[in-house]
């Protein structure tokens, strides 16, 4: 792990926040991790559209090594020969153990026995599912080779590692070639992971109520 730089922690003023100290900090990111190969520009500008940020509950993930894989196995196979009664009964254990899917197998099986129980399921496995509708702090617009910067990081004395962070991230928007339908593919990860400062930066914005590719669901 590399030394940071003291730099790289410093909060810009009301003074810097113009776009030539955007275009400072692009210059240098560009130079330091892509040898200039990036030709876009950047601005302070509140980026177009929104996101869906996951702000539910994530819940309880069932690997083969969890002693409850086995349970939530046997109920989908008890679920399939009939068994209704042993398979709610596994899926209890499991939604007690705060399983998303159980509670959701739960609530279609109560629901088709006319268990009121279904309701309280229901709403349970939506609190998994929880998102709303977020702006980006930063996007990238392909059309005009444009990187805009959301305006409102001018107010959060955001540190400089973040800025760069988000810079970089974009530039591998412009170097790796991205869709509606996939807008971070493999490659395009490969590269993101590389990102200076990446969980750094990424805790930061998401304590900030920004979204980020760990908070968000995939269009």
């Amino acid at each position: 792990m590399r030394a940071v730089n003291t730099a790289e922690c410093q909060y810009f003023s009301s003074k810097e926040s113009d776009h030539e100290y955007l275009s400072s900090l692009l210059a240098g990111v560009n130079k330091r991790f892509f040898q200039n190969a990036v030709t876009a520009t950047a601005l302070w500008q509140v980026p177009k559209g929104t996101v869906s940020l996951f702000i539910g509950e994530q819940g309880r993930k069932l690997t083969t090594e969890d002693k409850l894989y086995n349970v939530f196995e046997q109920a989908k196979t008890q679920i399939q020969s009939g068994q209704l009664t042993a398979a709610i009964a596994n899926l209890e254990t499991c939604a007690a153990a705060n399983h998303p899917d159980s509670k959701l197998l739960l609530s279609h099986l109560l629901k088709r026995r006319g268990d009121s129980r279904w309701q309280h399921f229901a709403q349970e496995y939506n609190r998994h599912c929880a998102t709303v509708r977020a702006v980006p702090a930063a996007c990238y617009y392909a059309d005009s080779a444009t990187i805009a910067i959301h305006p409102h990081l001018q107010e959060l004395n955001t540190p400089q590692f973040v800025l760069k962070y988000l810079l970089y991230h974009e530039c591998c928007h412009q170097l790796v070639h991205c869709t509606d339908e996939t807008p971070h593919p493999e490659e395009f990860m490969e590269w993101e992971h590389k990102a200076p400062n990446r969980d750094r930066a990424l805790s930061w914005l998401e304590k900030q109520g920004f979204p980020t590719l760990r908070t968000t669901h995939a269009p």
